[in-house]
């Protein structure tokens, strides 16, 4: 662990970042490990020493949000020179993209311990960081290559030898998430005035970055080819990522189809890191409202059990226009872990986990057999 001394340092240095700058940090909240993140800080406070101690002390600076400029041609020396200072702290973002990262992520997971953050205010007159101690601490500091995992191909799972058979079964399974968000709003519910997103991109793995639209979808096709080779009729949602459906119009597919199940997945997210295992949602209004909390129980537990995990919670909800707009039909959303966690995340993108509980869900599926 970095010593005290340099924590403030590093929050002194995160102080005076634009807000340009840490609107850079989101979009990057992967790839470092824990080491790793201390390490990166280490780095950019060495490098600011480093600058610092060749250079004249000066007072701290703070960014001060630049005014909005006139449209067309400057025409006084003030607002020219104020166009050189917003053209010069768009060069020090771009020449501190990839310090950022490290940034954003000890800010984001060690916010409680590193002073200058909501809960402690520091001030330090020390001179602030420039673009040449940016640039030698870039040119020091190896980033990370983000690594794009195309969509995965439906993988054959060999059948266990108990195997149910689920023929005369129709099941749609819905990959959770897309690709690109669609925030044109659609209502919860027929019965309900408030609306949500059509669809979202979902959440992302704290560790591997992994999107939630993609594990749900590597999940399915592993689930639904299962499901096949035991003999039942099963419809997909969604067979890529870069779709743009509904939650209301996945839940429509379902009921046109007059599903024996449908079977939402998904992973969930928490603030606490600590929240983890399987959670089953059922709708709270519907034709199977009496019998659907029971079979909930049942699949949390079996899913639960094939990945190692604990039951976390079994939900009666009118919050997912997904169950809301099925609730006519069987519905299911299975939250397979937490991707906030990172033992849930590790064991939700190990090789084996899918095949798992494609086998568990099958055994789910026996019940509604005829």
């Amino acid at each position: 662990m970095i010593s005290e001394q340099t924590k403030q340092k590093f929050a002194l240095i995160v102080k005076n970042m634009t807000p340009e700058q840490r609107a850079q940090l989101q979009s990057h909240l992967e790839g470092l490990s824990e080491e790793q993140k201390w390490e990166m800080v280490q780095r950019i406070v060495d490098a600011y020493d480093k600058k610092m101690n060749s250079a004249p002390v000066k007072e701290a600076q703070t960014y001060e949000e630049p005014e909005e400029e006139p449209e067309g041609e400057p025409e006084h020396p003030q607002v020219k020179r104020k166009l050189k200072k917003s053209v010069r702290n768009t060069l020090i973002g771009g020449i501190a993209g990839i310090l950022l990262i490290a940034c954003g992520l000890i800010i984001y997971f060690n916010k409680d311990s590193i002073p200058g953050s909501a809960q402690e205010e520091i001030v330090i007159t020390d001179p602030v960081v420039t673009e040449t101690t940016v640039a030698e601490t870039i040119e020091t500091t190896p980033s990370p290559t983000p690594t794009v995992t195309p969509t995965p191909a439906p993988t054959q799972v060999p059948l266990a030898s108990d195997h149910p058979d689920l023929s005369n079964l129709t099941i749609v399974i819905d990959p959770g998430h897309q690709q690109t968000t669609d925030s044109t709003e659609e209502l919860y519910a027929s019965w309900l005035s408030s609306t949500k997103p059509r669809c979202t991109s979902g959440t992302s793995g704290i560790v591997t970055g992994i999107p939630e639209y993609e594990l749900t979808l590597n999940y399915s096709l592993i689930i639904a080819d299962y499901l096949e080779q035991c003999g039942a009729n099963v419809i997909l949602t969604r067979d890529t990522d870069d779709v743009n459906i509904s939650n209301q119009e996945r839940a429509q597919i379902a009921v046109d189809a007059q599903a024996d199940l449908f079977l939402r997945i998904h992973a969930d997210a928490a603030g606490d890191s600590a929240a983890s295992g399987v959670r089953v949602y059922i709708p709270d209004s519907g034709d199977f409202t009496d019998t659907s909390s029971s079979y909930a129980q049942e699949l949390a537990e079996l899913v639960a059990e094939a990945e190692g995990f604990e039951v976390n919670d079994v939900r009666s909800t009118s919050l997912y226009t997904g169950l809301n707009y099925a609730n006519s039909v069987r519905s299911f959303q299975i939250s397979l872990g937490f991707l906030s966690n990172s033992d849930d995340e590790a064991v939700l993108t190990s090789e084996d986990n899918p095949a798992a509980v494609a086998e568990a869900i099958s055994l789910f599926c026996a019940e509604f057999v005829l």
